[in-house]
């Protein structure tokens, strides 16, 4: 299994981005920097497969907007979200913004390498997973395209699959499944078991499955047939 070791640092202070990229590089870790959207935008590989830290306060446009920019072509590679604020209703915001994980400042580096290693060492499992195959997400058409293949699905079975993805090969509770939907749709954990049902006949086409986790939930994996 090939390990994934690359960190992407979205930060503008010069003394934070050294000292980080110092101690992260006498890790083992490959790590490439930027100090502001703009050059993240224009000079980050398009290929980059690692972990992302992006500090919330940059010049120009925010971190929580480069967020937002990252998962809309990239569901998986985790993202740290590193901020001096610490009110609740930020922390939030970024995690809804698709952070997976909300670093304050002034933070601890051999706390944060943990962190690092922790979630990388996921990320290679997912990485190595998925392999090759190509995977695209088309929310507007409520499917995706694996291997070549279009996969349509209903709006409530997308709105699923899409959350199963973002944490492929990791647990998710059936109260995790209603969280994603407004509170108007009134979802139940009878509605998810209904839907799920469905999706595992859709997804076993391209070798994806739904698997039961007793007890947790559900879980999103390869499957060979």
């Amino acid at each position: 299994m090939e390990a994934v070791n690359s960190i992407c640092i979205i930060e503008d202070e010069n003394e934070i981005v050294e000292t980080m990229t110092t101690f992260l590089e006498n890790r083992g870790f490959q790590v490439l920097s930027f100090k502001s959207a703009e050059l993240f935008y224009e000079h980050a590989p398009k290929d980059f497969k690692g972990l992302y830290l992006v500090d919330w306060n940059l010049p120009g446009e925010p971190g929580i907007e480069i967020i937002s920019k990252i998962r809309l072509t990239d569901k998986i590679s985790p993202i740290f979200m590193v901020s001096a604020f610490t009110n609740k209703e930020d922390i939030v915001a970024g995690l809804e913004r698709g952070a997976d994980d909300y670093i304050t400042k002034p933070f601890s580096f051999d706390e944060l390498t943990a962190r690092v290693k922790n979630s990388l060492n996921k990320f290679t499992i997912i990485n190595n997973q998925t392999g090759d195959e190509q995977m695209k997400l088309l929310p507007e058409a409520k499917s995706f395209i694996k291997d070549g293949k279009t996969v349509s699905l209903t709006k409530r079975e997308y709105i699923i699959f899409e959350f199963l993805f973002q944490k492929l090969g990791l647990p998710v509770t059936r109260e995790e499944l209603i969280g994603q939907f407004s509170n108007e749709e009134k979802m139940t954990e009878r509605n998810i078991d209904v839907h799920v049902f469905s999706l595992r006949k859709k997804l076993k086409t391209v070798n994806l499955m739904v698997e039961t986790i007793w007890g947790i939930g559900y879980k999103l994996s390869s499957s060979v047939y």
